[in-house]
């Protein structure tokens, strides 16, 4: 009897181990965003590891966590107008590793689609990839 208690229990925790880790990611991710889109300097730092890789592919563009950190002052003058909204990438995989988000940011003149990949340490942000999906974000 104590055996099936056991493989009853393991089996609840199982089925709860993907839903844990994406709610995990989505608090990480949510207050990545916020900290980017509010461009405050200390929470984007706490959240990214000291040997953080960003790599903006479409520029041809990687950045360390200083120079990440250092180039926010143009991005403040870029999202004083701007939106954003950002979820978790439909049918992508999700882990204490890894996630793949789709971001849709809105410009006073344009809109993108972003797909950014991030991995993850712990609690910290190890590496981000940003690529461009689109031109829009009428499918978001």
């Amino acid at each position: 009897m104590n055996a099936i208690r056991f493989l009853s229990m393991l089996l609840v925790v199982t089925a709860l181990l993907p839903v844990s880790l994406a709610s995990a990611q989505n608090t990480l991710l949510d207050r990545w965003y916020t900290a980017l889109f509010d461009v405050n300097r200390l929470a984007i730092a706490d959240l990214l590891a000291e040997d953080v890789v960003i790599n903006l592919e479409d520029l041809g563009v990687t950045q360390t966590k200083a120079e990440f950190i250092e180039s926010l002052d143009e991005w403040e003058d870029v999202v004083k107008n701007a939106n954003l909204a950002w979820q978790l990438e439909e049918g992508a995989e999700v882990n204490e590793n890894e996630a793949s988000v789709l971001v849709c940011y809105q410009f006073p003149d344009n809109e993108l689609m972003i797909r950014e990949v991030f991995g993850f340490r712990e609690t910290k942000i190890i590496s981000s990839v940003q690529t461009t999906v689109g031109d829009s974000c009428e499918n978001f």
